[in-house]
Order: C-alpha cells, then structure tokens, then sequence
C-alpha cells in the first residue's frame, strides 16, 4: 500500500544555468546536461506507486531552461489525478512576460532565490559574464506580479550578506508579490567553501534586523515578509504540537532524481552513500521505502541537538548541513533568533 504522509520528488531536470553563483552547491552551468520526458515521467510513476501523495519539486541549475518538460509533468499529474502539486525554484531571470504566463497556466508554486539588495545579490549571483543579475530577477518577478501570481523567496545566508538582510526586505516588500523568505544556510559543498560561512553573532544579528525591518514596513503599511522558519514556529506553538523532523529526508519520505536516472535521498547529499540507485532499475519501486529509511539511519543527528530542550520547536538540524560541515553554532543562532520572536505575540500562517 502506499504510503499516507506524503512525499517529496525533487526532478534536477537541468544541470545547465545562465548564472555562476559565487556559491552554487551543483555547480550550475559547468554542465550542460538535462532530463528527457521518460525519466521524469518514469520517476513520477514511482512516487505514485510508493505515496498516496507527493509534492514535486523542479530544480537544476536553472529548471526554466527546461520548462517544455515542466510543461509535460504538470499535465501529466493533472491528466493522471494525481494529488501531486508542483513547485519550482528559479533564479527569476528567464521570466518575461510569455514565460510568466505559461508558468501561470500550470497552476504551479514558485520559488525565487535571491540573496540580499542588488550590490550584493550581483556579487553573489552574476551571470556567466559576470555581471550582475538583480535587475533581470526583478523583472521577473514583476512579470509574474503583473500575472497575480505571488512567489516565495529563498536566501542563502552567508558572510557577505548577513549584514545586508534588512535590505533584502526592503526590495522583497517593493516588488509587492513576494510572500515570505526561507533562510538557508550556506554549506561548503560545490563552488561553496568554509570561508564563506557567517560568523554565528553576525547571522543572528542579521536575521534580527531583518525581521525588525519586516515588522517596521508592515506597521508602515507595506507589504509584510514572513520568514518561513518564524511562521513554522509560530504554528507549532499555537497548535500545541511538536516539531518530529527537519524535511522529507530527516522522515524518510525524500526522492530526488537527476538528468541520467540516478536518485538520492536528498538534493543536499548527492554522497555515493547516499545513493539509492537508478529509477529505471527492475524493482526500484518496491523497496523505495525501505531503502530511504536506511540511509537515513546512515546519518546521526549531534547529540548536542537530541537533548536540547528546544528541539521540539526548531526542528533539530538540517542533517544534510551537519554532514557537509556547515558549523552547528550558525543554524542554533540564527533558530533561537527565530524562536524567541515565535514566543512572542503575532499571528502565524497555516503552513500546512
């Protein structure tokens, strides 16, 4: 029987980018390799045969320079009733207003990455000229806003911009159809390096000018950016429950699928360990399940976060992090940021 809680399908549909992130884990752009129609639809079939329900994600590189094949496995889903919704997350920088209405035509959520106001965001995310690349991502969103159609936005927080976050909520306010910003935390892995991890105090300090600048705007009247982490929060403690796992890796329910058919458990440890083989193998499908709970077992959480207090509320670590060498200090500081300001009055969102 398929499983009830539901899954997650991360499709790395491309491994081709139009930009060269200073810090890009998959090396976005230095290959040029992409997904074909009959693995991602081999890969959807697998997760239905395996969950009753399944969100599907479309990464890469940059997943838009694929979108005829977004195209095809959204109306697959659809043509199939499959309970099945799909995201995708994209540097924002190939939407024109034809792309913003074919993305409005499939129903789908989207995610935009951006990491801080354009001097910083053009240092960190430039094109493969290098130059900079705020101003097209803007304008992508704009084409979307001009379309109804509100985004998420994604910031990986390191040491060049954890000081600038205030100013990422300023121009994520400005564009009018941003809901809130999910904070991820940079990991050596890729283009990436240790060097470029935040010291602990300045990410919480950063994070804490940030949500003060949010609360600020709102109170102003403009639009209000939610951090994604503070509202989870926020809807644990006014639902009375207890935060069990991190992701659908940390709960065993996590398939991510590359160009040529191999999958892992999660997108953040494409480790040969990790590896749970090619979907295109005669009864992959079958023990799936088993599979994902073994290599998760592979992983330990540290032992300073099991018997932390507070663990039922944050989460516990990103485990993908924690194995790459992210240090523990910045997550813990920039979560009990978060948590204090959950404790506080304010209405969270139903994330569920």
């Amino acid at each position: 029987m398929p499983m009830e809680k539901p899954g997650l399908l991360a499709l790395s549909i491309t491994a081709d980018c139009n930009l060269r992130c200073r810090y890009c884990y998959a090396c976005g752009g230095e290959k040029k390799t992409s997904m074909i129609w009959p693995k991602a639809l081999r890969a959807i079939d697998v997760m239905a045969e395996c969950f009753q329900s399944f969100k599907i994600q479309f990464t890469g590189g940059e997943p838009l320079l694929n979108l005829d094949l977004i195209e095809k496995a959204v109306d697959y889903v659809s043509e199939m009733g499959l309970q099945a919704p799909c995201q995708v997350q994209t540097n924002a920088t190939l939407i024109n207003p034809d792309v913003a209405g074919r993305l409005k035509s499939l129903k789908i959520g989207i995610g935009v990455s951006l990491d801080g106001p354009p001097s910083v965001n053009d240092a960190l995310r430039p094109f493969s000229d290098g130059s900079g690349s705020t101003g097209s991502a803007m304008r992508g969103i704009a084409a979307l806003r001009d379309e109804g159609i509100r985004v998420g936005a994604t910031c990986v927080l390191s040491r060049a911009n954890a000081a600038t976050l205030a100013g990422l909520v300023d121009v994520l306010s400005y564009l009018g159809n941003v809901e809130g910003i999910a904070i991820d935390f940079l990991r050596p892995v890729g283009r990436a390096s240790r060097s470029m991890q935040p010291d602990p105090c300045l990410a919480a300090a950063g994070i804490e000018t940030a949500i003060s600048r949010a609360d600020h705007l709102a109170g102003m009247g403009g639009r209000r950016i939610n951090f994604r982490e503070l509202e989870r929060m926020r809807y644990t403690l006014e639902c009375g429950g207890a935060r069990l796992h991190h992701c659908f890796f940390d709960s065993c329910r996590s398939l991510v699928v590359l160009a040529d058919g191999s999958s892992y458990v999660c997108p953040s440890l494409l480790d040969p360990q990790m590896m749970l083989g090619n979907i295109e193998a005669s009864g992959f499908a079958e023990e799936l399940l088993y599979r994902m709970a073994e290599k998760r077992c592979l992983v330990q959480s540290p032992w300073e976060c099991n018997t932390c207090t507070d663990r039922w509320l944050c989460a516990g670590p990103c485990l993908a992090h924690y194995v790459a060498g992210l240090n523990r200090s910045i997550e813990c500081a920039v979560k009990r940021v978060f948590m204090r300001h959950a404790r506080e009055n304010g209405p969270s969102e139903d994330l569920t």
